[in-house]
């Protein structure tokens, strides 16, 4: 199995990334434009957590209109109106949770597609765009696992996941380009500057980039939980869904620490002792 497979697989999956030129990045370096964020990082409102926020909501979603639109094009779409209107249905209900939690602006307008295709996924794209896979909805048994699938998606938006993954990403690439002038400019280390960049780029990718990805999903899970409760659905089945996700996935997925999401079984129990500690349930 992929990564395609666990829910929302890339925060906006088929957008164009932004890749600094090298020589964009040393300007930057040079004119000490590429790290504002340290005397710079936002509070968000809804999470508390401090973020690195070199792009704005507006940029990326401009990004990920052709992206959608190529998308819609290119995937086919249900033409099963009760799957769609049962989809619909379930989104207006769980987003109007986010709504009653001050999360989510009241005036804001969303495309929601329905795929037909078999993938076990759902994603969300800057710009309020939601993209559900007829696999996710035939995975779940209720409403109530859907409402949490959406409002997973949901709690994306609200922590503006997509534009701190960027940005993290921008930032690791200034990183990485800083190290190689600062190793071009040594007679000690030149000798080994492959070996050091191979290195490095892999203490990014797995002690940077991947960890800030699975903590993404985890405070969208439970943000999607937050809007269950609101919305009224039962948030007891953000944990069943978890587990029937990992029996569809046993022995397909890579180690966690190679993931951009986290272990289903972890979910299940991040989610759990979520619940309890919130006094939504007992579990």
């Amino acid at each position: 199995m992929t990564e395609r497979m666990d829910i929302d697989s890339a925060i906006f999956e088929g957008a164009p990334r932004i890749n600094l030129s090298r020589r964009a990045i040393i300007s930057g370096l040079a004119a000490g434009t590429v790290f504002p964020f340290i005397s710079s990082c936002t509070t968000n409102p809804a999470t508390g957590a401090s973020q690195i926020l070199l792009v704005g909501d507006n940029e990326i979603a401009s990004m990920a209109s052709a992206a959608w639109t190529d998308m819609k094009a290119q995937t086919p779409v249900t033409a099963n109106s009760q799957l769609k209107n049962r989809v619909l249905s379930v989104w207006e209900r769980t987003v109007n949770g986010a709504q009653k939690a001050g999360h989510i602006d009241p005036n804001a307008s969303w495309d929601v597609a329905v795929f037909d295709t078999d993938d076990v996924n759902a994603f969300v794209m800057p710009g309020n765009r939601v993209g559900v896979y007829r696999g996710i909805t035939e995975l779940t048994e209720n409403d109530d696992q859907l409402s949490s699938v959406l409002g997973h998606e949901t709690g994306h938006v609200v922590g503006k996941h997509a534009a701190e993954r960027m940005s993290v990403s921008v930032l690791s690439q200034a990183a990485l380009v800083a190290g190689s002038i600062a190793i071009a400019q040594s007679d000690n280390l030149k000798k080994y500057g492959n070996e050091i960049a191979a290195l490095g780029g892999a203490a990014l990718q797995f002690g940077v980039i991947l960890p800030y990805s699975r903590n993404h999903e985890l405070q969208a899970d439970k943000l999607g939980v937050d809007y269950m409760h609101q919305a009224g659905y039962d948030v007891k089945q953000s944990v069943r869904l978890w587990e029937l996700m990992d029996a569809n996935s046993k022995g397909q997925r890579p180690p966690e620490f190679m993931s951009t999401h986290p272990d289903p079984v972890r979910r299940a129990a991040e989610l759990r002792n979520y619940i309890n500690a919130k006094g939504y349930a007992i579990i």
